[in-house]
């Protein structure tokens, strides 16, 4: 029997503890990094601002795959790809899979990937959002055309500098315009087909930099994104074209403008298959290509914006092939869930510039087994062997960054990663309160172990000058945990949750490398009470005094938010969230230019559906 392949990302996400949804005791008036970050296993990475990236377990910038709607985004920014062309109010669900995931989604992924699903609209509806700070202001009109099954959601977001703890001024500010619009259907040839298209101007990139010294603008950032989907064996086409202007002002000194573009393209086929002679194996196969056409990176240099050009030249000019076939399989044994797969990929990677050509092959796989306890207990192991292979900046870059100047190195190797997972679950009976129905109680706790050989970092040659470097290896460890319990309080339905993570690497030489985040816990209690709920969230990040090059040091602290929403009527509901109540004054990540986070922001929101 042949049927329509399940998500991608099965059936891995059997055996893993893969988180595939939003926490709703927080909400974001800037970056999706924002919304993540509560997750169990997702910190801030690197510099803020809407462009924040984030970090899974200890792995970031180029070692974790961004998605959306499963279509891979690439970039050649060294933080990392952090979809900022999407709005927060117009994704739906997230899915973070927090282990070496390169057998399901592809080179990037060897430290977990995030994949953003949108929302689609079931009936017209009106948004708006107000945030204090930084006077943050959000318009999302949303709805669907029944007789043709045409979603679409127009979203408009504006936001000024905001102010950190102790009232200092933070240079994040933003516009940004979208427009998503989703053909559905069930019968013919085309299941589906999406198109969204972003615009930004004016964003700022947020940093511990004195603006009178250096200073980083985006002025504009472009993205158009499409994908059609054919009931012919899941057949995807997809594309995304994307253009970043970049200006660094060094005020009196220099200024460098950079304009980056890049059209990533490909498509893939995928099935199931299910047969009597496969002995009750499930059988997922998946077979594509994906491309990156016209990776261009021009410099423009001068004494100031206004001033003509000491110098032009193009720092980057070159392209990527990867061609993939991929299997997995999963079977019920014993009392547990099976499963296993493998990627065999062929990339090719080349630049215009320097004639150089790099063709690589590579193989991953995994295997993973889920025991059942009893019905409400489960253990799982999971052992993954993943590749990156270098990004064409690694590779072939060779020109200014925010950072200073930027080498790279068309002889890196492929970084190779080898992964084990061991976690135990606990999944409650069912719950029945007065506004709630459904699990009582969840547990997961996982033990995990991460080597990556070939470790591909960037080493500062002299003061002004770095460089792309393979280092020998490195080893990260940790563990993290989340646990949910519902129960009743004076007739009141509620609900307790507890997460966090400890993590811990090294080098081979002993030494504590970059992107390891201090360990962070986060406690909520959230409250039913039919047409209003409420919550009270407090997160606790420990003190990190590992001395790391690009980092420094950072002190303990505690954030507390609290949120409340009423529905009004059925189809009105109006929010009131409070971000960072005690307006602490603390760092957002151990980044050596990573700004102070913004102070207290209160968050008024309300909908409407028509």
């Amino acid at each position: 029997m042949i049927g329509r392949a399940p998500d991608v990302q099965h059936p891995a996400t059997e055996v893993l503890a893969v988180t595939n949804s939003i926490d709703h005791t927080h909400v974001s008036t800037d970056s999706l990094a924002s919304l993540l970050q509560d997750l169990p296993m997702v910190n801030l990475s690197g510099q803020g601002g809407l462009m924040q990236s984030v970090n899974i377990r200890g792995s970031a910038r180029w070692r974790v795959q961004t998605l959306v709607e499963g279509i891979p985004i690439h970039t050649e920014r060294r933080a990392g790809s952090a979809a900022e062309f999407l709005s927060p109010s117009m994704v739906g669900q997230v899915k973070v899979y927090p282990a070496v995931a390169s057998t399901q989604v592809g080179a990037g992924a060897i430290g977990g990937s995030i994949d953003f699903t949108l929302r689609t609209p079931q009936s017209p509806s009106l948004a708006l959002r107000y945030g204090t700070n930084n006077d943050y202001r959000e318009l999302l009109v949303s709805g669907i055309h029944e007789a043709s099954n045409i979603s679409w959601m127009v979203n408009h977001q504006h936001a000024n500098n905001s102010k950190d703890g102790r009232a200092n001024p933070i240079e994040d500010r933003f516009e940004q315009q979208s427009l998503v619009l989703r053909k559905q259907s069930g019968l013919g040839g085309v299941r589906e087909a999406l198109l969204l298209y972003s615009a930004a101007n004016n964003i700022a990139k947020a940093s511990a930099d004195d603006p009178s010294s250096r200073f980083t603008l985006y002025p504009s950032n472009e993205h158009a994104l499409a994908k059609v989907v054919f009931n012919w064996h899941n057949a995807t086409v997809y594309a995304h074209n994307s253009q970043l202007t970049t200006h660094i002002t060094r005020p009196s000194r220099q200024f460098n403008a950079l304009d980056s573009t890049a059209l990533n393209t490909g498509m893939h086929v995928s099935n199931s298959v299910a047969t009597v002679a496969a002995e009750d194996w499930a059988i997922h196969w998946r077979t594509g290509i994906d491309a990156r056409l016209g990776v261009r990176v021009d410099e423009r240099e001068a004494i100031s914006a206004a001033a003509p050009s000491v110098l032009e030249q193009r720092i980057l000019d070159a392209q990527q092939w990867e061609l993939y076939g991929a299997l997995d399989t999963s079977k019920r044994v014993a009392s547990g869930l099976l499963a296993a797969g493998a990627r065999l990929s062929a990339t090719t990677q080349s630049s215009n510039l320097t004639d150089n050509t790099e063709q690589q092959s590579n193989v991953s796989a995994f295997v993973g087994y889920r025991y059942s306890l009893s019905p409400t207990w489960a253990l799982s192991g999971y052992l993954s062997h993943g590749y990156r292979v270098p990004s064409l900046t690694e590779r072939f870059y060779r020109g200014i960054t925010p950072r200073g100047q930027v080498l790279g190195d068309p002889a890196l190797r492929s970084e190779l990663a080898n992964n084990l997972d061991v976690s135990l679950h606990y999944q409650g009976r069912s719950y029945q309160g007065a506004s709630y129905q459904g699990v009582s109680s969840a547990f997961y706790l996982s033990v995990f172990h991460h080597d990556i050989k070939h470790y591909i970092e960037r080493i500062s040659v002299s003061q002004s000058l770095q460089q792309y470097r393979n280092l020998d290896r490195a080893k990260i460890s940790g563990v993290n945990y989340q646990l949910s319990q519902r129960f009743s309080v004076v007739g009141l339905d509620a609900e307790f949750k507890l997460g966090g993570q400890w993590l811990t690497a090294e080098n081979n030489a002993g030494e504590p490398i970059a992107d390891i985040v201090p360990p962070q816990h986060r406690m909520s209690l959230s409250v039913y009470a039919g047409k209003a709920e409420g919550f009270v969230a407090l997160t606790h990040r420990s003190a990190s005094d590992d001395r790391v090059p690009g980092e420094l040091p950072t002190n303990s602290v505690n954030v507390l938010s609290m949120g409340y929403s009423y529905a009004l009527t059925p189809a009105w509901q109006l929010a009131l969230n409070v971000n960072n109540i005690t307006d602490t004054y603390y760092v957002t990540s151990r980044d050596d230019l990573a700004p102070y986070a913004r102070g207290q922001q209160w968050v008024l929101s309300t909908e409407y559906h028509f």
